[in-house]
């Protein structure tokens, strides 16, 4: 199993470690889960996030190779800019879902799941055309999360509130140097809330762990586990891949359809195009302090129509059960529906609109420099 350079820091804060992607990560630190989601929601967390993948592509024809790979408007992009993309297979189904990084024309970096990186190189590198170059940097890089309202004041108080005072969400700066430590500075994030993902050499990962640590601990930074992560993550009406998106499933009827424009070919486009009205996916909050748990089935109308794909004790949104159910029939926004577990138990469960929490994500930046 795979280790972070940061794995003896998180033996060291007590954290409860756990397999995931095939790393040894922090699940949950001794403050506990809860008390890392508030955290986030009301100050600013520090996320490890070194087990992720990131390739390097150069070359003249890149944009070209991104417009066929991956579902969004790529082309679009201007320099500085980030952008959320799916990238399918043949039948539509998720390879995985990614952040792409547009430096300039012939420069970009794709951002990747930590269990699927290995399959998403060979993919990439089947389909390089022209002029391209892939370049797996994952092995020298370090990435940590620094996400929450505070946390634009750790990162002014360390580089200055003029380099990030006009920030936008989903904007990067190729390069800024904090404590001697060079870093790319994304304000992106798996959390809805305002925040950073931080990018530096391996070797600096550590120290850049204790920077933020040192800085952050005036506006309240506390180490945060996946735990936290995935429960941030599902309120914020983020997928998780392997749940609600995943290759046998298609890409389609889901909250998170913004990632696809139909306006330029790319693979998977044909078959998400028959298989649209087909599948949905709908977020819920159910009565009750009980999660439906997963695959439990969806009654609408008298009839099973699907199942729950996730859920969590939604710690927002006053401990109620929350997450995902994937269905074969439309639903509208407000419909009550049943959840029947593997024990015939039953939750009366309401679909709501996504996110269930609107975060502080896309707020202006200067609102929380003042």
């Amino acid at each position: 199993m795979h280790k972070t350079p940061l794995f003896e820091i998180h033996r060291r804060l007590g954290a409860t470690m756990g397999e995931f992607g095939g790393w040894d990560m922090p699940l949950w630190y001794p403050t506990g889960q809860i008390k890392e989601h508030l955290a986030v929601r009301e100050t600013c967390g520090l996320f490890d996030i070194c087990h992720m993948g990131e390739f390097l592509v150069t070359g003249k024809e890149s944009h070209l190779f991104w417009d066929r790979l991956l579902t969004n408007a790529v082309t679009t992009m201007s320099d500085g800019q980030a952008m959320y993309n799916f990238m399918l297979n043949e039948e539509g189904g998720v390879i995985d879902d990614c952040i792409l990084y547009r430096f300039d024309e012939t420069r970009w970096m794709l951002v990747v799941n930590a269990g699927t990186q290995e399959g998403d190189y060979e993919w990439l590198k089947q389909h390089v055309i022209g002029d391209v170059t892939i370049e797996n940097i994952g092995p020298v890089t370090g990435k940590l999360d620094l996400q929450g309202p505070t946390a634009p004041r750790v990162i002014a108080k360390l580089i200055g509130t003029e380099t990030i005072v006009d920030l936008k969400f989903f904007r990067f700066i190729p390069e800024v140097t904090i404590g001697g430590v060079k870093c790319i500075l994304s304000r992106t994030g798996y959390t809805g809330e305002v925040g950073f993902e931080i990018y530096c050499h391996i070797s600096e990962t550590v120290k850049l762990w204790d920077i933020l640590m040192e800085a952050g601990a005036e506006f309240g930074v506390t180490p945060v586990g996946l735990g936290a992560r995935d429960t941030l993550r599902l309120e914020a009406g983020l997928p998780l891949h392997g749940h609600e998106i995943a290759p046998d499933i298609p890409a389609v009827g889901t909250p998170w359809e913004f990632a696809i424009n139909y306006e330029h070919e790319f693979i998977g486009k044909d078959a998400l195009l028959a298989k649209r009205g087909h599948f949905f996916v709908y977020p819920f909050i159910a009565e009750g302090r009980r999660k439906p748990g997963a695959q439990a089935r969806v009654i609408a109308n008298g009839a099973v129509c699907g199942e729950v794909i996730s859920d969590i004790i939604a710690v927002s949104l006053g401990k109620k059960p929350a997450g995902f159910v994937r269905t074969t029939c439309p639903l509208e926004t407000g419909s009550v529906v049943t959840l029947e577990g593997e024990k015939g138990t039953r939750i009366e469960a309401t679909i709501v609109e996504n996110p269930l929490w609107k975060g502080t994500s896309r707020k202006k930046m200067a609102t929380f420099l003042q």
